[in-house]
């Protein structure tokens, strides 16, 4: 006779209609074997041993899951120089020997180069193979567009680069967006200088002067900071500005786009999934854009300060930019510090403390007006620091 052992709950039955049982269910699992009458009664237990450790295997794994490990503990910042020796001067060459004018912003491309608005040496400085460059302007206070190294700035203070490799420049006393192409050639990307708010075809459109943040879109657009005007402003591929939120009455109302009111708006970025987040500098908050068009308050408590915290308690001083990291944590440069705000909009500070200079763990490294931030596709963040002359780097341990 054949007999069959299931381990789905494990029976042993005779084969047959009646399917008669010889054994009683104990664990959920599922093992058949079949078991010849003639077979050596050793064989047959040894046979029905291994069945019953395989289900008490299961059984203990159902009955006691995995202990869940701690999570890993936060990584420290570790800042040192990338670029420039400190002297506030013009030199290009070896990255700790080059020399910038007061550093305000810093953008990275796709491929990893850095692009660096140099504010009173009035160029766009290039680092790229441990070479300090120049990528656009001749030194000289000016709006001439043209070849890099004939163009003039006023005093360009904000910068972005897009997929392509085109780097954008804003100055901050000429009321336009300039943009230099991969050959290097400058030319006017929209405004026409003159200061004020008008809609339109970029070549009359209008902005006011000090824009103060800049950011791609994932279509291509280009957002626009408007500060003075109080608006994010969007320059369309096909050349056309418009106004994406605020209106001309500032102040603190939250709502869709067409209503919500802000103050001095000054830097902003895009999350993968397409909300903005906005530095509302004069009302103290951090601020998020949805894809559908609402705003609402993401992280802050409405005062002036430098406090850490939850989103509803932490404080802000005056954020002057904003990159965010793989995991989705904002990053920004706040007074002399450079901080951290979670997908909860919790703040925490990183690297910083008091004004100076200092290469170092955390809060024991010194800045002097961290104006810009980038971030590389490896989590390592470039500061433009101004008034240390110096282009600082922190890495994560």
């Amino acid at each position: 006779m054949t007999f069959l052992l299931t381990m789905y709950n494990p029976t042993i039955r005779k084969p047959g209609p009646a399917g008669e049982k010889l054994a009683t269910p104990r664990y959920n699992a599922r093992l058949t074997f079949f078991i010849n009458a003639g077979t050596n009664l050793a064989i047959m237990k040894y046979i029905l041993f291994i069945a019953l450790l395989a289900t008490a295997a299961v059984a203990c794994k159902k009955d006691h899951p995995p202990i869940d490990q701690p999570p890993p503990s936060p990584k420290t910042a570790v800042v040192s120089t990338f670029a420039g020796d400190g002297t506030d001067a013009y030199l290009n060459g070896p990255l700790l020997s080059a020399r910038f004018h007061t550093p305000v912003d810093i953008a990275i491309s796709a491929g990893g180069t850095l692009y660096v608005a140099d504010y009173n040496g009035r160029r766009i400085r290039k680092i790229s193979g441990g070479q300090v460059s120049l990528l656009a302007g001749d030194g000289n206070f000016g709006t001439r567009d043209g070849a890099g190294d004939t163009a003039q700035f006023v005093d360009p203070f904000r910068i972005e680069v897009d997929p392509v490799g085109n780097v954008y420049v804003m100055d901050m006393a000429d009321a336009r967006v300039r943009r230099i192409a991969p050959n290097g050639i400058v030319s006017t990307f929209a405004g026409t200088g003159v200061p004020g708010f008008r809609n339109g075809d970029a070549s009359v459109a209008q902005f006011g002067e000090g824009m103060g943040g800049i950011a791609i879109g994932a279509r291509g657009d280009i957002y626009i900071d408007d500060t003075n005007n109080g608006r994010i402003r969007r320059i369309s591929a096909a050349g056309q500005v418009s106004t994406f939120a605020g209106r001309e009455q500032k102040g603190f109302v939250d709502g869709d786009t067409s209503v919500a009111e802000f103050l001095d708006p000054n830097a902003i970025l895009f999350d993968k999934q397409g909300n903005m987040y906005v530095a509302d500098n004069g009302n103290y908050f951090i601020r998020k854009i949805t894809p559908a068009g609402m705003v609402s308050r993401f992280s802050g408590a409405g005062t002036h300060g430098m406090a850490d915290g939850d989103a509803g308690t932490a404080q802000f001083l005056f954020i002057y930019d904003m990159v965010m990291d793989r995991e989705g944590n904002i990053l920004l440069t706040d007074g002399d510090r450079i901080r951290k705000v979670n997908a909860s909009g919790q703040v925490s500070t990183i690297a910083g403390s008091t004004t100076g200079y200092a290469d170092g763990d955390g809060t024991t490294a010194q800045f002097n007006y961290p104006a810009g931030l980038a971030i590389d596709v490896d989590g390592n963040l470039y500061v433009a620091d101004a008034m240390n002359n110096r282009v600082r780097k922190i890495s994560f341990k």
